[in-house]
């Protein structure tokens, strides 16, 4: 058992994704010494694989979640100010088949019926809308909805079907980095509390004499004491709860898929905003443009190993009729993809009920200490990215309760990493970029896309770059000493971490061998590792990329799907 104070912790937090880093920051701020780890690397979950979609949950309304959609809206304006370098507002547009149907269905659903609505029209829609402005009133920063009628929305959008008769409008939100904001916040929380520490890589083996072991991510073997543990283990949970002596049953995932587009006419039709779409089964999809490609998803279907899940032929090929029902006059076949990913959603056991019918809202079973766990563990169901702060905020006062403790500060209007200080106003920006151009002697222009890319905590990476930053062959702006800095201070393990999280050069199918290589050569400079480590490296990204991302990387600037 340890006996040195810096491995005794208040609490630890087993799972690094959004919602155990939200919880992880929240209880730092509180003054609690804390420790969270994850098997992985921070965020590389679940919390990898959403729809990168910040928002108040319009179809949440139709399976009468009032609650959560109200929570949901208040948190995404919370984000929108809370992390303005992360999360932007997304226009959104619905297209709308019909004026009366889906009205019995919907009422259907909202009664309890285990089957999805069909075929939503235009008196649903904007009833839909008008109960989504309203709940969005609180903290409201965007704009409320609209409706169009058929000939404007095709002369807006002219690959639309003409099927439609009129186009549903509003504003929702989007994270452009969503595993980015989960390091800024597990960093934020280490920042807050002297004496807590955040491990990735590190996966929990098991209890001896009441404290929990854990094996590191070079191999060593530590244990710790706790006042308290938090399973935050996504669809891992009941794997974690075995190791921890607990028999649970809590989770039902279903897997989402994703896929990311190589298209530029696509991208001319959205013209910055997203599709959200019925499919011809009823599934709600959406399109929007990311990064400099079309972001489509997503899926929903059972699944159970979250270790082994990718986007599969079929569900490619789903995705594929969709798009081509929705927008005729383009083209789209799987060569345009440039990456895919899937994840399981760790929602509640729910047997029997259709997936997309599963509640998005969380709950939080405990159980109690026994002779040999001599504290409780909690276990977080559900939930979502957009409430991921106000589960955080539930569950860490009642574990400030649980250890006689009593809330600090709010989180509400906290800001998360580099958006602490960020210049909103066009005036502040320039002063902003003007005075870190005159310590850094770099050009402004680079500046701005560092501000836009890191928010404040732009600046050291500014400062370690200077003036003439040298680049790497890739689509955006990345330099050698911005991957340098990145290795050396974000908490970088493997190759893959700063590929495939750390910067977005993976999703948006900006690497091919080469320049991972050139990253590999930077990591092992900053990192210290051999020419035989920076061989195991590369081969393991190439094997993930391959696997779970359908990427094949060649030596000659070449990127492959293995669809094309």
């Amino acid at each position: 058992m340890p006996d040195t104070a810096q491995d005794a912790f208040d609490v630890v937090i087993i799972g690094a994704g959004v919602n155990g880093a939200g919880l992880f920051r929240d209880l730092c701020a509180q003054g609690l010494r804390c420790l969270i780890v994850d098997k992985g690397d921070y965020g590389s979950g679940t919390s990898a694989a959403p729809s990168r979609l910040i928002h108040g949950g319009l179809k949440y309304l139709e399976t009468g979640e009032l609650r959560l959609v109200a929570e949901s809206t208040y948190e995404r304006n919370l984000l929108l100010r809370n992390a303005p370098h992360l999360v932007k507002a997304l226009p959104t547009m619905i297209p709308i088949y019909s004026w009366t149907k889906g009205v019995w269905a919907a009422l259907r659903t909202l009664l309890g019926s285990t089957t999805a609505p069909r075929s939503r029209g235009a008196l649903l829609i904007k009833t839909g809308l008008t109960m989504y402005d309203f709940y969005g009133a609180r903290a409201r920063v965007m704009p409320r909805h609209g409706m169009v009628g058929r000939k404007k929305a095709l002369a807006d959008v002219p690959a639309l079907t003409p099927r439609i008769v009129a186009l549903g409008t509003y504003y929702d939100a989007m994270v452009e980095a969503p595993e980015r904001l989960i390091l800024e916040l597990v960093k934020d929380g280490v920042a807050l509390s002297p004496g807590s520490e955040a491990l990735n890589w590190t996966a929990v083996s098991g209890l001896r004499d009441g404290a929990l072991e854990f094996t590191l991510a070079d191999g060593q073997a530590r244990s710790v004491t706790a006042r308290n543990v938090v399973n935050a283990a996504g669809p891992w949970i009941d794997r974690v709860n075995a190791v921890l002596g607990i028999k649970t049953k809590l989770i039902g995932g279903t897997k989402g898929s994703h896929i990311l587009l190589d298209h530029p006419a696509l991208l001319e039709q959205l013209n910055g905003r997203m599709i959200y779409f019925e499919a011809d089964d009823g599934r709600i999809l959406l399109v929007f443009p990311y990064r400099g490609k079309a972001l489509v998803g997503s899926t929903d279907i059972p699944a159970e190993n979250p270790d082994d899940v990718t986007c599969t032929e079929d569900e490619i090929a789903y995705f594929m009729a969709s798009l081509r029902e929705l927008l005729p006059g383009l083209q789209f076949d799987p060569g345009q993809i440039v990456y895919a990913y899937a994840g399981i959603r760790p929602l509640p056991n729910s047997e029997g009920v259709d997936p997309g019918l599963i509640s998005r809202d969380h709950s939080a079973p405990v159980a109690a200490p026994t002779e040999g766990r001599p504290f409780p563990v909690t276990s977080l169901v559900g939930g979502k990215w957009t409430t991921f702060r106000a589960f955080s905020a539930e569950i860490a006062d009642k574990v400030l309760e649980g250890l006689g403790e009593t809330r600090k500060q709010s989180t509400d209007e906290m800001p998360i990493g580099g958006g602490r200080d960020m210049p909103q106003a066009a005036s502040a920006r320039e002063d902003w970029l003007a005075e870190l151009a005159r310590v850094s002697g770099a050009a402004p222009d680079r500046l701005a896309t560092l501000l836009d890319r890191y928010g404040t905590t732009a600046r050291p990476i500014a400062l370690a770059e200077g003036a003439a930053p040298v680049f790497l062959d890739t689509e955006e702006a990345f330099s050698r000493a911005e991957i340098d800095w990145i290795a050396r201070n974000e908490h970088v393990v493997h190759l893959e971490d700063i590929v495939l999280r750390r910067t977005p050069l993976a999703i948006t199918g900006q690497v091919d061998r080469t320049v991972c290589e050139e990253l590999c050569e930077i990591a092992a400079q900053a990192l210290g590792w051999t020419e035989a480590r920076q061989a195991e490296e590369l081969e393991a990204l190439l094997a993930v990329l391959a696997r779970r991302h359908g990427v094949y990387l060649s030596r000659a600037a070449e990127v492959k799907s293995t669809r094309s």
